[in-house]
């Protein structure tokens, strides 16, 4: 079946979620006590670039868009006194070093690069001193060659210098295997995971953390679709009872513990600058519900968080107990959101308070779901898309258009 997508320019604005936040100031918030996963921040040997590289949190397979994926960030920090222009990154298995998986030249960096100054520092545009680059990695696998146990990084720089970094343990394949968070019919993968989408490319530094963190690594944007391929009955969506996914069902993913939630945030008017309350740390996700999935590695726990959700229609408390499958709430239009979705992201964390923001996205998968068309969009620019028809045990990613329930 074809599919479609109308009005897709308004679409890709609906709903940031804390996308659009890079940087939350929240007084009096203390920083988690997590310490990255990575080659320690490592200081380059004699004779090579003056960096430090650190990596926030292991890769974890993953199966999206058809392959493996393994999606992570190096973090180059500049602590020498003069500029740095990063030329090619090689990732190699540790278990072959001299072959590289992948290799990254300096016009793909250039796409796939972030500089992240000093708090109260100016944007920065290059690798300077006391800036840190984060290079975004998706890695797509070759099936034949299974995933590597651990994986090295050759950083070259313009100048020759070079920055070797030690291993970087590959996490075992994701074992959250959820529920779809929505109920049944067509559903959008707005700004869902891709190497560039907005949630991919969200860094957030919150309070007086001085650690960046990476909460949407994985976040989806959950927008309901018709058949020909429109979120709206009147083809415009200028009140929120006209988007179909307004006030559908939202669903407890696995059995799980209430963490927490917010309610009592009204909903916005659909629009890009409609905003019914001031955007802070607190109502940046609007009305919200936080369920713990129980300890992962270490000290860590793994969380899932709704958010967006309409005001009133929260079912749940703090402290419940629900079951896969149970209903939560409503899809809404509050927080940081330009039209009504679901915005569902999963985190390790130390703790609750940490969990919905200044916390780690990981990956998960969908037990089942049928993908039934592809965003146009997404189809132009050459993105690596789910191939259509029936899947199991897989992440939707950016661009798909998938169908829950019966066909």
């Amino acid at each position: 079946m074809s599919i479609a997508i109308q009005n897709r320019s308004r679409v890709h604005r609906h709903g940031r979620a804390a996308a659009a936040l890079l940087t939350l100031l929240a007084a009096g918030c203390q920083p988690p006590a997590r310490s990255p996963e990575s080659s320690a921040p490592t200081r380059a040997p004699g004779g090579s670039a003056p960096v430090t590289v650190t990596v926030p949190t292991a890769p974890i397979p993953v199966r999206a868009a058809g392959s493996t994926v393994l999606v992570y960030e190096l973090h180059i920090a500049n602590a020498g006194t003069r500029p740095l222009r990063l030329e090619r990154v090689e990732v190699r298995a540790s278990s072959n070093p001299q072959s590289a998986i992948v290799t990254y030249d300096r016009r793909a960096i250039a796409n796939d690069v972030k500089f992240l100054a000093p708090r109260g520092a100016p944007l920065p545009k290059a690798l300077d001193p006391g800036v840190q680059a984060i290079v975004y990695l998706w890695i797509a696998l070759d099936s034949a060659a299974g995933v590597p146990s651990a994986l090295s990084h050759h950083i070259v720089f313009a100048d020759g210098d070079t920055a070797p970094t030690s291993p970087i343990p590959v996490g075992r394949g994701s074992d959250l295997v959820f529920a779809p968070p929505i109920g049944d019919g067509d559903w959008w993968i707005g700004l869902g995971p891709s190497n560039t989408s907005e949630h991919r490319r969200s860094v957030l530094r919150v309070g007086d953390d001085t650690v960046p963190h990476l909460a949407q690594r994985f976040a989806i944007d959950w927008v309901k679709m018709d058949a020909r391929g429109e979120y709206a009955r009147d083809h415009n969506g200028r009140a929120n009872t006209d988007w179909y996914g307004y006030g559908e069902a939202v669903k407890a993913v696995a059995d799980a513990r209430v963490a927490g939630i917010v309610d009592g945030i009204p909903d916005n008017v659909p629009g890009e600058n409609s905003r019914a309350v001031a955007m802070t740390v607190a109502t940046v996700l609007g009305n919200s519900v936080l369920l713990d999935l129980g300890r992962g590695a270490g000290a860590m726990h793994r969380y899932a968080l709704y958010g967006h959700l309409k005001p009133g229609t929260i079912q749940v408390r703090a402290g419940d107990r629900v079951v896969r499958g149970q209903l939560l709430g409503n899809i809404g239009n509050s927080g940081n959101s330009d039209g009504p979705h679901l915005h569902f992201h999963v985190t390790e964390a130390p703790d609750d308070a940490s969990a919905p923001l200044r916390s780690e996205g990981i990956p998960f998968v969908i037990d089942a779901f049928s993908v039934v068309a592809h965003d146009p969009d997404r189809v132009s620019q050459k993105a690596a898309l789910t191939p259509l028809g029936a899947q199991r045990l897989a992440l939707p990613v950016e661009g798909d258009v998938i169908r829950l329930g019966p066909r």
